[in-house]
C-alpha cells in the first residue's frame, strides 16, 4: 500500500503535478460531491471542471452563469482582484445556502477542499439558493458562532471576575388536557 502511494507521488511529480495537488483536488471533488447530494442533485458533476462550478452557482445562487464572471482573470492585475471578489461572492452564497454565516466565504475561498468537506460531511443543511428556505430565527442562525469581545484591562482597575450564567427555568404551558393517570380499579 505504502509503495503504491510512493509510486503515485513519484509519477505525479514527473508529470508536473505534485502529490499534494492531487490530494487537494480529490478532497475538493469528494466534498463537492457530498454537497451536491445534500442539495438533492447528482454528485458526478463534481468531477468535471467548469461544469462543477456551473452546477454550484445554479444550486447556491440560482444563477448558473455567474461563474463566467470568474473569467475576468485574463485581464492583467485588475482581473485577479475582480476574480477574487467574484469568487468571494460565490462562496458567500454557498455558505448561506448551507446555513453557515457569510464569514465562511473566507474559508471557502482559501481552504476550499477543507470547507467543502466540512459542508458535505458535517451537519450543514441545504436551504436553497441564497438560503431562501432557511426559516430559522436569527438567534438560531448565530447559535453556533462565537463572538469574542476584546476588553481593555487597565492597571488601575481590577480584572473582571467570572460570573455564573443566569439560567431561567422554563415552565410548560398550561393546557386543558389532564395528564394524570390513576391506577385501574379492580
Amino acid at each position: 500500500m505504502f509503495d503504491s502511494i510512493l509510486t503515485f507521488a513519484q509519477e505525479s511529480q514527473n508529470t508536473g503535478t505534485s502529490f499534494m495537488e492531487s490530494v487537494w483536488w480529490i478532497a475538493s471533488v469528494v466534498g463537492l460531491w457530498k454537497m451536491f447530494e445534500k442539495a438533492s442533485q447528482p454528485g458526478w458533476p463534481a468531477i468535471i471542471p467548469f461544469y462543477d462550478t456551473y452546477k454550484m452557482c445554479e444550486i447556491t445562487m440560482g444563477n448558473p452563469w455567474y461563474w463566467l464572471r470568474l473569467l475576468v482573470v485574463v485581464v492583467p492585475f485588475v482581473g485577479w482582484i475582480a476574480a477574487l471578489y467574484f469568487a468571494y461572492q460565490m462562496y458567500k452564497a454557498v455558505a448561506v445556502s448551507y446555513g453557515k454565516p457569510e464569514t465562511w466565504a473566507w474559508g471557502l475561498l482559501f481552504l476550499t477542499p477543507v470547507f467543502f468537506c466540512m459542508l458535505g460531511f458535517g451537519d450543514a443543511e441545504y436551504y436553497g439558493p441564497m438560503g431562501a428556505g432557511d426559516r430559522r430565527t436569527s438567534q438560531a442562525k448565530s447559535a453556533k458562532t462565537v463572538n469574542f469581545e476584546v476588553m481593555e484591562n487597565r492597571k488601575d482597575e481590577p480584572a473582571p471576575q467570572y460570573k455564573e450564567p443566569v439560567v431561567e427555568e422554563v415552565k410548560p404551558e398550561e393546557s386543558d388536557v389532564d395528564f394524570t393517570f390513576d391506577e385501574p380499579v379492580e
